[in-house]
Formats: C-alpha cells, sequence, structure tokens
C-alpha cells in the first residue's frame, strides 16, 4: 500500500505574466484561475514519500533552482509534507529530501510561502495517494494491508486551493505552515467510510503496526476563524467530500 501522491517531474508553466504555474497534476490545475497575483506555483516534483531515487531527487532541485531564478520577484508557493513537522516521525529518504527543498527555498527566495500538505485528493482515479489506492482497492474487490495503528490527516485540493489564496492576499510572507483537516483519521476508519459509500466490503488485512504522527494545527485554525474561510474541516470531512465524489 503506498501512502502518498506523484506528481510527474515535469515543467509546465501557464497564465501568464502575474501568474505561473509549474506542474500539469490535480493540484496545479487548482491554481490556474485568474486573479491571484504576482505569484508562481510550483507543484512539481518528488511526491512519492517511499521514493529513494537520487535522480529523482537531483531532477527536482534543479527544476526548483531553476524556477527560483526565474521567478525571483514573485510571491514563491512551495508544496511540503506535514510530517516534517512532526519532530517524532521517522525521516526517510523522501523526508529529508523535502526538508533540503525548503531549506534551498529559503535561501533562495525573500517571498516564500511553504505550505506542508499531509494525505492530498481530488478526483477519484488510479492514483498512488492512499485515498484513491484505498478506491480503487474496494471497487475492484482487490486485497490489501492496513496497519492497525496508521492514522493520516487529511486535505481536500479544492480546499488546499482555497487556504493558500487566503495566505497569499492575507499573511506575510517567509512562511512554512501546516495546512489539513484536523482530524486524523485512522486508517481503517477511511476503509469504512467508502464501504458505507461503495456498498462493499473491503478485501483487507490487518498488520500489527503503528504508523502515525501528531499535529499542531492550532496556527491554521485560527487564521481560518479570522478571516472566515469556510471549510468543511471535522470529524465528518472526509465522507462529505467523498460523498460528493462518488456515483453509484
Amino acid at each position: 500500500m503506498l501512502l502518498s501522491f506523484y506528481i510527474p517531474l515535469s515543467m509546465k508553466l501557464s497564465m501568464g505574466e502575474n501568474l505561473s504555474v509549474v506542474g500539469k497534476g490535480q493540484l496545479a490545475e487548482a491554481f490556474k484561475v485568474p486573479n491571484i497575483g504576482y505569484v508562481c506555483i510550483f507543484a512539481s516534483g518528488v511526491s512519492n514519500s517511499n521514493c529513494q531515487d537520487p535522480k529523482e531527487f537531483e531532477r527536482e532541485r534543479n527544476l526548483l533552482l531553476k524556477t527560483l531564478e526565474t521567478h525571483q520577484d514573485k510571491k514563491f508557493v512551495y508544496f511540503s509534507s506535514c510530517a516534517l513537522s512532526a519532530p517524532e516521525y521517522p525521516k526517510n529518504a523522501y523526508y529529508e529530501h523535502k526538508r533540503q527543498m525548503e531549506e534551498l527555498i529559503k535561501v533562495h527566495s525573500n517571498n516564500y510561502y511553504v505550505f506542508r500538505i499531509p494525505q492530498l485528493f481530488g478526483a477519484l482515479k488510479h492514483h498512488k495517494t492512499l485515498i484513491n489506492f484505498l478506491y480503487e482497492a474496494i471497487v475492484n474487490e482487490e486485497p490489501f494491508k492496513v496497519y492497525n495503528q496508521a492514522y493520516r490527516y487529511v486535505i481536500e485540493i479544492d480546499d488546499v486551493q482555497k487556504l493558500v489564496e487566503a495566505y497569499l492576499q492575507h499573511h506575510e510572507r517567509r512562511i512554512t505552515v501546516d495546512l489539513a483537516n484536523p482530524y486524523r483519521y485512522k486508517v481503517t476508519q477511511i476503509v469504512e467510510i467508502f464501504e458505507k459509500l461503495l456498498g462493499k466490503k473491503a478485501l483487507y488485512e490487518l498488520v500489527e503496526q503503528e504508523d502515525k504522527y501528531t499535529l499542531d494545527l492550532s496556527d491554521m485554525l485560527e487564521f481560518v476563524k479570522q478571516f472566515g474561510i469556510e471549510t468543511d474541516f471535522g470529524e465528518e470531512y472526509l465522507l462529505k467530500k467523498l460523498t460528493k465524489k462518488i456515483v453509484l
């Protein structure tokens, strides 16, 4: 079971002189909107947390440096991982790479906004995210394994886009912030939500293993409250979002 998502390492700039979007996945597409401002959105790079390939890390590093050099005067948005905010969580090569990319941005940009995100989901399709993996496995009646003490934070792409735009408009530059629904789901709970919506029983085996971390999202929640940003955050968040996406 792969617990992360992957956006191809390719450079795609769009939206004209004011807004530049680097990437072509669902996250990049969400930001191709007018009037966002003089901004560069970097939504391309290594996003598979199981990646251990130095060549993939180097490709992102080179693309990131090139993009930073090209858009020095713009607000620069980078998407990292919430796991970096949890000191107790083991850091593999992927997370160390993400940490290095954050440090690189801080050296080369005075206008950066680093957004650390958890399990991201958008349209349900064949993809390596946890949400899509579980959806496809249950629909196709494929067996899979789940850690009995695995927990994940989640957030929908549309909410990332909404929150990022609000931070760009209202918050000072040079920040690193976690964006996530504050309710932490047990992975077996996510499976149960899909079972309910799909009307199917999942074919999974429980494995005795822990995989979890805890986030302090108080700064984000205070920002959301201060600027009246509408979200469905809470325990019912995932059920509400997936209900809109699943049509039987």
